[in-house]
């Protein structure tokens, strides 16, 4: 009987040090388990947190835009009012443009004629002295145009005066030493 009770001590024994390395290790289990469960809810609550903040700061950017559209649609019908304005005074300035050019035109066929008419209508005297004085102030009056660069003068409308055109009278032109253009004979 004694061989019988030991073993049942044994084995008694044994299945209570089976039974406390069994809790052991599932209380271990657990812990860590409970631990990372612990963890990563901190980290849900700290990621609630930060998205909370950011809807917060979506909010207060959303509602600064609504308050700027207004000012922005102000902005932008008065760029369109201005560029429509700028639209129209350029078309104007091409208008005027175009006719100061027509002007100059008839300007140079009447200096032309009256020149031409001076000198085959009257004594020799009477021709030689009128076109001298009448050349001397048309140099003053008539008006031709130089660019920045360039070095010849040039009649209103010539294709050289695209980018830059400079008035000034003939005789000016000539006093800073500018020559005739030799397409639009300046």
């Amino acid at each position: 009987m004694d061989g019988k009770k030991f073993d049942k001590n044994t084995l008694k024994t044994l299945v209570i040090a089976a039974s406390l390395l069994l809790n052991c290790v599932l209380g271990g289990a657990s812990y860590t388990y409970y631990h990372h469960l612990a963890e990563q809810m901190n980290e849900t609550a700290s990621l609630q947190s930060q998205v909370s903040h950011l809807e917060g700061s979506v909010s207060d950017l959303q509602a600064q835009a609504d308050e700027s559209q207004p000012a922005i649609d102000d902005l932008k019908a008065q760029v369109a009012s201005l560029t429509e304005e700028k639209n129209g005074l350029q078309t104007q300035v091409d208008t005027l443009t175009s006719q100061k050019a027509d002007l100059q035109k008839q300007v140079d066929t009447l200096k032309a004629g009256a020149s031409s008419g001076s000198s085959s209508g009257g004594s020799s005297s009477d021709s030689s002295s009128v076109p001298a004085a009448y050349s001397s102030s048309d140099d003053q009056s008539e008006t031709v145009y130089v660019t920045d660069t360039g070095s010849k003068y040039h009649r209103a409308g010539c294709r050289y005066l695209k980018k830059s055109q400079i008035p000034m009278s003939l005789s000016e032109a000539k006093r800073q030493g500018y020559t005739a253009c030799s397409v639009c004979g300046g």
